[in-house]
């Protein structure tokens, strides 16, 4: 029978004895006290009971090197992740604090608990509920919940490929100047062409909503707020990025530019079309 496609076999199935000191072997970074809280002018002002840790807020902290382990991970793609994830536990030792937050990164890495609902993937996320895997932080492999085998998360890398080619469009389209269906006056009032008319769009941020609204929907897609992507097109839904310039922007309301508004813009509707 052959390999699966994804599976290198040039590359050893192993994995190297020393991989835990390539991955933690590097000065930790912090430490000093530079940002550390003053001691008060008057000690009138201090406070009755202090903890040691109080005014020392600087710490160190740990600096992997996680790329040898994603490296281990993407050479033994196609194979069953039982007999991976043996090896990595034979070369890792979780009993060892050090070796044991190697394995916390794991997690971040793959996706083992994996749910195929209704022909959509989603990760068990050990942070909350689950998440399908096409998100734009989902892991960058994942266990087949079917056969058991390490894989690449092609649903990620294409969404992330969507999202820089949208950035890379919007981008693009400030250089040029304004766009032919778009007008930017100021932070909260934008000219949209919508079907060969022009409308002036008041926009708001979407920090700013009123959290004691029930139902809350953006006027130019006419759907509820949760709906509308943000980054990148979703089920033929336009994003909040394109349409407006930036993805935490929504439309509250909309009317129609009349005769003198379109004048002062130099702005034309389209021509009625024949019957």
């Amino acid at each position: 029978m052959p390999r699966p496609k994804e599976f290198n076999a040039s590359t050893s199935n192993i994995m190297r004895k020393d991989m835990y000191k390539v991955i933690v072997e590097r000065p930790r970074r912090g430490g000093g006290y530079r940002s550390d809280m003053p001691m008060p002018v008057d000690l009138d002002d201090s406070p009755r009971h202090e903890g040691l840790k109080r005014r020392h807020r600087s710490t160190k902290w740990l600096n992997e090197n996680l790329r040898p382990l994603e490296r281990y991970l993407a050479s033994q793609v196609g194979r069953p992740w039982n007999k991976v994830y043996s090896e990595i536990c034979a070369g890792i030792d979780r009993r060892n604090t050090v070796q044991q937050h190697i394995h916390q990164h794991l997690e971040d890495f793959v996706a083992v608990k994996v749910l195929n609902i209704d022909g959509v993937l989603y990760e068990k996320d050990r942070r909350g509920p689950r998440q399908p895997l096409d998100r734009y932080w989902a892991s960058r492999f994942y266990v087949d919940p079917e056969s058991g085998l390490l894989r690449v998360n092609r649903l990620r890398n294409r969404t992330r490929i969507e999202y820089r080619d949208a950035r890379r469009a919007h981008f693009r389209d400030m250089r040029a100047g304004t766009r032919e269906d778009r007008r930017i006056l100021d932070a909260t009032t934008q000219l949209h062409r919508l079907d060969g008319l022009w409308f002036m769009v008041e926009v708001a941020s979407l920090c700013d909503i009123d959290s004691g609204r029930q139902e809350q929907t953006d006027a130019l897609r006419r759907i509820p707020l949760d709906q509308c992507p943000t980054h990148t097109a979703r089920k033929g839904i336009e994003s909040n990025l394109w349409l407006f310039g930036a993805s935490d922007l929504y439309a509250v309301r909309k009317r129609q530019l009349d005769a003198k508004e379109l004048r002062h813009h130099r702005l034309q509707n389209d021509a009625p079309r024949e019957s």
